[in-house]
């Protein structure tokens, strides 16, 4: 009943989001946006986007490798293909248990392993999405001109909004970082008091959290290795904000759009996507981008709608017929990937429920 209620809240998230962004699309300058398109750039964007992908299997095989050296590029690029694309189907980002599971189904890397590299990632990635922001503070939004939102007669400036929710999570995240890389082990125990003010159950996951953080911090071993997933990373990022400022380029409104104002425009969805989003980010990421093009760019909702629908249709096919490859041309049963997901999310819900 709970799973039925939370898919409930997604596909309504999905649908709002739907409502939204099109009921004020007029298909006459929708299609017409469409036909304007500079297919040669926006195909540019796309395998700017492919490239994106490779960097961060790249980067996550680095840290595969770290604890199994044997891992070939061949496998760890198989497994990173039907990751993501899972990520894009399922709900409550189900598919990043993918990655952990296929390890050690095919490399025997034990479970928690994997999954701390998927976790040092997604910190890696949450670092580099706060070094972009302070970018786009500092470069990126001094030819917007912002159209405020009005909820029930108030107006509300989402630049301000935005600088405001970040820095607020940035800041307490980066400082606990750092606060445990410094006291290691302490620091994980100290995490465990804090939050077991609340509840001890919940102590007790902030502490598993923190641990397999500085345990997959601590298998990178030497500062080489560090090194290197901050190259990947930096590099990952930089493809990804080329790859939207090249198709947003593209279309007539982004013709005098510099690197940062495509910057802008990537840090507007991911900051969307933190929230649970229905499977294939359906309407989520239509949002998101009109956020950015209609009430930051100023832009007529009919641009914002065909920019986001054919950046969001050819990303997303692009992660699939990758993930549906492999998953072919690897014998990968999609039925058993799931039971097995699911088994393995199971045995360790258990102790905790216990």
């Amino acid at each position: 009943m709970k799973r039925a209620v939370q898919v409930l809240l997604m596909v309504l998230l999905g649908g709002g989001a739907f409502y939204l962004v099109f009921r004020e699309v007029h298909w006459d300058e929708f299609v017409a946006e469409l036909a304007s398109v500079n297919w040669l750039l926006f195909t540019i964007g796309i395998l700017l986007f492919l490239g994106l992908h490779l960097s961060r299997s790249i980067r996550w095989g680095r840290l595969v490798q770290a604890m199994k050296p044997e891992v070939e590029f061949r496998s760890y690029f198989s497994i990173c293909s039907v990751g993501f694309f899972l990520i894009n189907v399922l709900p409550f980002r189900l598919g990043e248990i993918a990655r952990p599971y296929l390890l050690l189904e095919r490399e025997e890397v034990p479970f928690g392993s994997g999954a701390a590299t998927v976790l040092v990632e997604r910190v890696l990635d949450v670092a580099a999405l706060g070094v972009l922001f302070v970018g786009v503070l500092l470069w990126g939004l001094d030819d917007i001109q912002a159209v405020p939102i009005e909820v029930y007669g108030d107006e509300y400036d989402l630049v301000q909004m935005g600088r405001t929710l970040i820095l607020a999570a940035l800041v307490p995240f980066g400082g606990a970082i750092v606060v445990l890389l410094i006291l290691g082990d302490r620091g994980v125990e100290l995490g465990r008091k804090v939050f077991g003010i609340f509840s001890s159950r919940l102590g007790d996951l902030f502490a598993s959290f923190l641990g397999s953080f500085l345990h997959a911090v601590r298998s990178l071993g030497s500062r080489k290795a560090i090194a290197q997933q901050v190259f990947w990373t930096a590099g990952s990022w930089g493809i990804n904000v080329c790859s939207m400022w090249v198709m947003a380029k593209a279309f007539p409104f982004g013709a005098t759009m510099g690197f940062w104002d495509g910057a802008t425009i990537l840090v507007c969805i991911c900051v969307v996507l933190i929230i649970p989003p229905p499977p294939g980010f359906a309407g989520v990421f239509e949002g998101a981008i009109a956020i950015a093009v209609h009430q930051l760019y100023g832009e007529s909702m009919s641009t914002a709608a065909a920019f986001g629908v054919l950046v969001h249709i050819s990303q997303f096919a692009l992660l699939t017929g990758l993930g549906v490859l492999f998953l072919s041309i690897d014998d990968i049963s999609v039925r058993k990937l799931l039971d097995g997901m699911a088994q393995v999310r199971g045995a360790k819900q258990t102790p905790q429920e216990e």
